[in-house]
């Protein structure tokens, strides 16, 4: 296998997105094969048909494998739901030093050991105990009094703290997602599944937009995604469960069509904001399984359209209004996520919002290779897993999850270690 090969599984509950890429050098990745297929078994981030999911992964990575003449290895694939929770706790340590009295300089290690402490502690309290950590996210640090600390390192200080934004999933949601890709044929790591929300804002937002303070919404098909950005730090996650599969459903049951043909005409023909369609365009709508197609007019179907996207948007606004004040999104909003290609929906979050608003495609500047395919923000998820993947340390990976790894003990992770290091010596 090759050490520095990656793939990125989007797993979607509209459709299954993957890429393999090399990294071959620092911050950068060639482009090896690209695979999109349908999905099914998945609803709103949660599997509700583990088989169907399963075959739809499998078909995804053999597709991916036929265009690249690679077998998929170390993957990365992203989580979303309502099962995401997230909990900001505090983390302090002692800074070693050379003699009584002195500050000591703090190393990577110290700031490693800082976040480990926030993301335990939090880790014990009730309600917790059926979660799986996925990250932990300063959102800063104090030494010695000293606040608004961005980077310790190479700092002095006696005493190192931080706020943590630990990042909890459901343990059972993600067995299952595991347990979908073995049944695959494939093998995930126990530290390779990313947040969604992580891996779209490494794919579409710039230092600006971080430090400025954004609000990033992927809307995808069975979730809107949204991260709060400001100074430079993710904030706030907040997942809201109606997305484009909602339209499409809509527009199904209005129109007496299957759901196939009313994702086609939600692609094609609707619009977000039905005041700018001219009422007069028409439509053939196929009938379901035979019966008569009917004539309807592309206002109708925008109607239907605008009704469920400023309900959605609503839902997100009500969810977000209590973490932000407009003045500090002064970057606004960055749409992306495959609904966001509706057309004239920038125009529908401006007015929810009262904010500017972007629609982001990947950046793409690292990559080498045909990038033709990428630059669509339904792609933006997989972007961002790559890398994230590309940024991690190779000696800090953590072997393929198998089932019950997650109830693994400190025990059977010793057991672990001396085999790997005795088969790789």
């Amino acid at each position: 296998m090759r050490h520095n090969l990656i793939t990125a599984l989007d797993i979607g509950s509209a459709n299954i997105r993957c890429i393999i890429a090399s990294a071959k050098s620092p911050g950068h990745l060639d482009l090896l094969g690209i695979a999109e297929t349908p999905s099914a078994g998945i609803e709103k981030g949660i599997v509700k048909d583990i088989q169907a999911v399963a075959e739809c992964v499998k078909k995804a990575l053999q597709e991916v494998q036929a265009t690249s003449g690679l077998k998929p290895a170390n993957i990365f694939a992203n989580v979303t739901g309502d099962h995401i929770r997230t909990q900001v706790g505090d983390g302090r340590i002692s800074i070693p030093a050379s003699s009584p009295n002195e500050p000591g300089e703090i190393a990577q290690e110290h700031v490693d050991q800082v976040i480990a402490d926030a993301r335990n502690g939090v880790k014990i309290q009730k309600g917790f105990e059926r979660c799986q950590i996925l990250h932990g996210i300063p959102q800063g640090y104090v030494i010695d009094g000293h606040n608004d600390i961005r980077n310790p390192l190479r700092m002095t200080g006696f005493h190192l703290i931080t706020k943590v934004l630990t990042i909890f999933g459901d343990v059972t949601q993600l067995r299952n997602l595991a347990k979908s890709i073995e049944l695959a044929g494939y093998e995930i790591g126990a530290d390779n599944f990313v947040l969604n929300h992580i891996a779209i804002a490494n794919a579409v937002l710039s230092e600006d937009e971080r430090r400025l303070g954004t609000i990033l919404i992927d809307i995808g098909g069975g979730t809107c995604d949204i991260s709060l950005h400001h100074r430079g730090i993710l904030e706030k996650i907040l997942v809201i469960p109606m997305a484009g599969s909602a339209i499409t459903e809509d527009l199904a049951i209005g129109l007496k069509t299957t759901l196939s043909n009313a994702e086609y005409i939600k692609t094609h023909y609707g619009v977000a904001l039905a005041a700018s369609v001219d009422p007069e365009t028409e439509i053939v709508v196929e009938g379901i399984s035979g019966r008569d197609s009917q004539v309807k007019t592309q206002y109708l179907v925008s109607h239907v359209v605008q009704h469920r996207v400023e309900e959605m948007l609503s839902l997100c606004y009500d969810r977000l209004k209590n973490f932000y004040t407009p003045e500090l999104v002064t970057a606004g909003i960055v749409l992306t996520g495959g609904t966001a290609k509706l057309q004239m929906i920038d125009a529908v979050v401006k007015n929810s919002f009262n904010l500017p608003v972007k629609i982001a495609q990947p950046d793409l500047s690292t990559f080498n290779g045909d990038t033709d395919l990428l630059k669509d923000p339904a792609f933006a998820t997989c972007v961002g897993l790559l890398r994230h993947a590309a940024a991690q340390e190779p000696e800090t990976k953590a072997p393929a999850l198998r089932l019950g790894s997650f109830k693994a003990g400190k025990t059977l992770d010793k057991i672990k270690n001396i085999i790997k290091d005795f088969t790789s010596s």
